[in-house]
């Protein structure tokens, strides 16, 4: 019988089948960095640089977890649930915290239902300090005002073929990311990354590089659930335009899945570049300060647009 799990228990004494449920959460989106890089040795600095970062990554090739792989190397150092339990919420992985120590999960997280966006990762060009900065991923949105009565005009929703955005086949979007090659980029293939909702793949439409996300149904998520997502992020990003927000170019629905085409973002996350990730130069200062400011604009337009963002990624 196995014994109850307490702050005080060891996280290399996690049963394997715990962990691989830890993974399931933490993989997608590549999350296992963010705790990476949480993680800090008793002096205070990083216990994983760029060399482990690099190595717990190689690992995706060969069809290991990252995030299975992180933990049972962090366990040898004798830290505890309590400790990772710490992590998670504060990188605010609160599912998986729940499933350790559900009382040490804040109450107010578990009234908002959990949605994940994609953080992108792509083969990342120098960071530039002329290039764009500071964009928002718009998955997560919610309105925080009360609808108008039923019957006025203002409550009649939003149709997906009314908004400007284009409407591409899904033919063509298996075209432009050559059949939505599975293979990552790094060895010549489209995967960019995946999260809770789908895969993200990169693509070409008419000598533009675009990032074409594929919504797939999940075990805790249905096909109808998807399809609401779907037509609320249309509808959202055609309200909400902003030069800090990630621009949506068009969808496709007549498919075997839905999708949606973003912008390219060349230069990837910020935790990327944080990270100084393939060796890209570190953030100036300048830079930085550009980033938050942007980062600020982006959320201020939405909360002036009454829309929350609650789930944003580095």
């Amino acid at each position: 019988m196995n014994k109850p799990i307490t702050p005080s228990t060891y996280v290399r004494n996690l049963n394997v089948g715990l962990i691989r449920k830890l993974s399931d959460f933490i993989d997608p989106q590549e999350g296992w960095k963010k705790l990476a890089v949480a993680i800090k040795k008793p002096s205070g600095d990083d216990r994983y640089n760029q060399f482990h970062i690099r190595r717990f990554e190689a690992l995706i090739q060969t069809g290991k977890s990252p995030t299975s792989e992180l933990l049972f190397d962090w366990g040898t150092t004798n830290c505890t649930v309590g400790d990772l339990v710490d992590l998670l919420v504060q990188n605010e992985f609160f599912a998986p915290a729940s499933l350790l120590l559900p009382d040490a999960v804040p109450q107010i997280v578990n009234t908002l239902p959990s949605r994940e966006a994609v953080t992108v990762p792509q083969k990342q060009m120098p960071f530039s300090e002329r290039d764009r900065i500071s964009v928002i991923p718009m998955q997560n949105l919610e309105q925080n005002y009360v609808p108008p009565d039923s019957t006025s005009p203002e409550n009649k929703g939003l149709e997906v073929g009314d908004t400007r955005f284009h409407s591409f086949s899904f033919y063509e979007l298996k075209s432009v990311t050559n059949d939505f090659d599975e293979r990552p980029i790094s060895v010549g293939g489209n995967k960019m990354g995946e999260g809770g909702f789908g895969v993200v793949y990169k693509g070409y439409v008419n000598n533009t590089t675009v990032a074409v996300k594929k919504l797939t149904a999940m075990v805790d998520i249905g096909t109808e659930e998807l399809k609401q997502q779907f037509d609320q992020e249309i509808k959202v990003m055609a309200k909400c335009q902003h030069e800090n927000l990630v621009k949506l170019l068009g969808f496709s629905s007549d498919g075997d899945n839905l999708c949606l085409v973003y912008v390219y973002m060349p230069n990837g996350s910020l935790l990327d570049r944080l990270s100084c990730l393939d060796g890209t130069p570190p953030l100036s200062w300048h830079m930085r300060c550009k980033i938050a400011q942007g980062a600020a604009n982006g959320i201020s337009f939405l909360h002036e647009s009454h829309h929350i963002h609650r789930d944003i990624k580095r």
